[in-house]
């Protein structure tokens, strides 16, 4: 039993040291990954979150903006239909009469 139990803390302590050594082994490959992954984004021409955010704000404000003058308008337009609804009639009076002959 004495080799049995030596040959089993071997394989445990080689088995340690390998999963020790597959740690460092990947926190090696995730700096790396980081590393690329950072110098690929650097290179892209891309915004900071802080500029995207002011953009943003100001593509929002644009938009209500536009509702409101579009709903100004409407208004606008509406208020002119009302003032021009009595001077149509009084057009089509005139274009219906028939026009004066002049002798040449």
């Amino acid at each position: 039993m004495q080799i049995n139990n030596r040959i089993l803390d071997d394989i445990t302590r080689v088995t340690n040291s390998a999963l020790g050594t597959m740690t460092g082994v990947k926190g090696e490959v995730d700096a790396l990954v980081r590393q690329q992954f950072e110098k690929i984004l650097m290179g892209m021409d891309m915004v900071t979150r802080e500029e995207f955010d002011v953009v943003h704000d100001v593509a929002i404000k644009a938009a209500e903006r536009i509702d409101a003058l579009e709903a100004r308008i409407a208004d606008l337009e509406k208020r002119l239909e009302t003032a021009e609804a009595p001077a149509k009639p009084a057009a089509k009076r005139a274009a219906s009469k028939p026009a004066a002959k002049k002798d040449d």
